[in-house]
């Protein structure tokens, strides 16, 4: 069994680009627009198999073109599709935007990833109990990555949440996250306190602490990312480079540090690596097509070492 499991989503984005995003009743000329394939569950997996991570992946797609396309693209990365089950709704799409500056807004319709429930959750029980780290994200129904949560920590597997798109879950649920990984907007959401500068992302950070998460990972963009766990807070710096598309970096960040946690490295040493893989993702376009394999994550650190 995989020692990485991920269970989220699949998503085809629809990307129009333009220079600035349009304000309510206002209507831009755009750039371009593109097709690409998404979701924060299929990038996370994607990100992790193309580290070197020994990672499965479970989700829900449509009997459709987009879930052939889908099922195409784990066959190429490697990645087992026994657990990535087939409905009658059409597989989700997004629409998203993209700034001049890279920045991106996303609106994503749900369809077959809502379709993931009570039937699927007992057949991957057994890819719950036999992997060291399982992956979530917010693309699912609540109440289906809550027990999907409730199970893994009850088997003794380590849980990485990220939790994206914003939403505060029941506060119980934090005792069984070993790894939380919200933006400071998500920060802001689950905690109800704001998140604009360095100390109030650290006391936000703190409160989930209390909470009971075991290590909250709060990705800051550009800047990096504040590690907050029972040794202290420390912020990890990030690098400069020019954003051309911020898709899916999130989603390269956590694909990065479960690959690293699941190594054996620090958390620490996992930030780091994390932040050299979301860095060099947000150089590219598009969702799976921008997220990096492990020589080039490798040689950008070596090059800037």
């Amino acid at each position: 069994m995989a020692r990485i499991a991920v269970i989220g989503s699949f998503v085809m984005d629809n990307v129009a680009r333009m220079q600035k995003f349009p304000a309510a009743g206002e209507t831009v000329s755009g750039e371009s627009i593109a097709r690409f394939p998404g979701g924060k569950g299929a990038n996370q997996c994607v990100a992790a198999a193309r580290l070197g991570g020994d990672a499965i992946m479970c989700g829900m797609l449509g009997r459709d073109s987009d879930g052939e396309a889908f099922r195409e693209i784990l066959r190429a990365e490697g990645i087992s599709d026994e657990y990535v089950f087939s409905c009658d709704l059409p597989t989700a799409v997004a629409q998203v935007q993209v700034d001049g500056s890279g920045q991106n807004r996303i609106c994503v319709i749900p369809s077959a990833n809502y379709a993931f429930g009570q039937r699927e959750i007992e057949r991957i029980d057994g890819v719950l109990k036999g992997a060291e780290l399982a992956v979530f994200q917010f693309e699912l129904r609540p109440e289906v990555t809550r027990e999907l949560i409730v199970r893994a920590k009850s088997y003794g597997t380590k849980v990485l949440l990220n939790p994206a798109p914003a939403a505060k879950p029941e506060r119980e649920l934090f005792g069984r996250v070993d790894y939380l990984t919200p933006n400071e907007r998500e920060l802001s959401a689950l905690t109800g306190l704001p998140t604009e500068t360095e100390e109030e992302v650290t006391a936000a950070a703190k409160a989930l602490l209390a909470c009971g998460v075991g290590a909250v990972v709060a990705t800051l963009g550009a800047r990096g990312a504040l590690v907050a766990d029972k040794h202290g807070c420390e912020m990890i710096a990030g690098y400069a480079v020019k954003a051309v598309d911020t898709v899916a970096a999130g989603d390269s960040f956590n694909g990065a540090l479960a690959v690293a946690l699941s190594e054996g490295r620090t958390l620490r040493e996992a930030v780091r690596f994390a932040n050299a893989t979301g860095a060099l993702t947000v150089q590219r376009a598009g969702a799976i097509p921008s997220l990096p394999r492990r020589e080039e994550v490798e040689a950008f650190i070596a090059a800037r070492s």
